[in-house]
C-alpha cells in the first residue's frame, strides 16, 4: 500500500510525549486560510517552482517532453506550470541547476514508511516516545495511514495522529485501535466563522470528537492562535465551555501563532497579504487565554517550547 507524503522527521519533541518520528502525510480536508503547511492541502504531489532560486536559464522549459512549462518574461512567475500536462517524470527537476523546481512530495508504501519510523524504536522506549502521523491531515488517507500505524503498533511503539477530524465517523473509529494518542485541533467554536476561514462547517468536527471523547480514549486539545480569529477572548471561553462539557478531564493547549510559515507561501508564489500585520502573541496575552481555559476547570499544557500554530 503506498502513500503521498511530505517527508519524516526524527527526533521531534513536540508531536506528542518523548522523543518521536513524525510522518507528515499530504492530503487534508480543511482549507485554513493560515494553514501552516500549505504544501500539504493537496493529496496529489505536485510540482512547485521557487522564484527567488530561479536564474532563468530556460533548461526545464527545453527538456519538458509534455509542453508543461511555459516561460513568461513579463508577469510573475517567470516559470509557469500547466499541471494537466506534468506528468512528474522529473525531467525538468534534474535539469535545474538551482533546484528552483521541485516535487512538494514523494510515494512511499506503508513497509518502508513504518521501517523509516521505527529506526529509532530504542530512542522511543528510553524517552517514553513514539511514532505521530500527521500532514496535511492522516483522515484522508486514511487507509494508508491505518496500515503504518498498525506496522508500528505491532513493535509496541506508542502512536500518535494529529487531526482535525473532518470524516466520517466510520473513517475516524477505525484508528482507535492502533492510536495510543489523538492530538485534535479545534479552531473555531462559531459555525459561521468556521466556514469562512476554513470552507468547512464545524458540525461534523464536533460530533467526532464528542464520539471520541465518549470512548474514553487519550485526547489532547490543541488551539491555534490566529491573532484576531481565533486568539480572542470570545473565541477561546466559547471553545473552553464546548471541551468542558465533552470532555471534561482532557488536556487543553494553545499554538502561538508561527509567522515562519509565510516563507512557504512566498516560496510558492502564494499571497500573503492574510498574514500582514500579524506577529505572536506575547506571553502575557497567551496567560490571559489559558485563565479562560483553567476557569471552566480545564488541564492546561503550559510548554512554550516552540512557536508553531498546527501541523495541518
Amino acid at each position: 500500500m503506498d502513500g503521498a507524503i511530505i517527508d519524516i522527521k526524527r527526533f521531534t519533541l513536540h508531536d506528542g510525549p518523548g522523543i518521536r518520528s513524525t510522518l507528515f502525510l499530504k492530503g487534508c480536508s480543511l482549507r485554513c486560510a493560515w494553514c501552516q503547511n500549505p504544501e500539504g492541502v493537496d493529496a496529489a504531489i505536485n510540482l512547485w517552482y521557487f522564484g527567488n532560486q530561479c536564474i532563468h536559464c530556460c533548461q526545464c522549459e527545453s527538456v519538458c517532453a509534455y509542453g508543461a512549462l511555459l516561460l513568461d518574461e513579463e508577469h510573475e512567475p517567470f516559470v509557469q506550470i500547466n499541471k494537466s500536462k506534468c506528468t512528474r517524470c522529473g525531467a525538468c527537476m534534474a535539469s535545474c541547476p538551482t533546484r528552483a523546481l521541485s516535487f512538494d512530495g514523494k510515494t512511499i508504501s506503508a513497509a518502508a514508511a513504518a521501517e523509516a519510523l521505527l529506526r529509532d524504536v530504542e530512542f522511543y522506549r528510553q524517552s517514553g516516545g513514539g511514532i505521530t502521523i500527521s500532514g496535511g491531515d492522516p483522515l484522508v488517507q486514511h487507509d494508508f495511514a491505518i496500515e503504518v500505524l498498525r506496522l508500528c503498533k505491532k513493535e509496541k511503539v506508542h502512536t500518535a495522529v494529529e487531526t482535525c477530524l473532518y470524516a466520517d465517523y466510520e473513517v475516524l473509529e477505525r484508528f482507535i485501535p492502533v492510536t495510543d494518542l489523538f492530538i485534535v485541533d479545534l479552531k473555531l467554536a462559531d459555525d459561521a466563522m468556521h466556514r469562512e476561514y476554513t470552507h468547512r462547517s464545524n458540525e461534523l468536527i464536533k460530533s467526532n470528537y464528542v464520539r471520541l471523547a465518549w470512548k474514553k480514549v487519550d485526547l489532547l486539545t490543541r488551539i491555534p492562535l490566529i491573532p484576531n480569529i481565533t486568539a480572542t477572548e470570545s473565541n477561546i471561553a466559547a471553545l473552553a465551555r464546548f471541551i468542558r462539557e465533552e470532555n471534561p478531564d482532557g488536556r487543553v493547549e494553545l499554538m502561538n501563532f508561527n509567522p515562519l510559515a509565510v516563507n512557504k507561501y512566498v516560496l510558492m508564489n502564494k499571497s500573503t497579504e492574510f498574514f500582514e500585520g500579524m506577529k505572536p502573541l506575547s506571553a502575557s496575552e497567551i496567560e490571559e487565554l489559558q485563565k479562560l481555559l483553567e476557569s471552566e476547570g480545564l488541564s492546561v499544557v503550559k510548554e512554550h517550547r516552540r512557536l508553531r500554530s498546527e501541523g495541518r
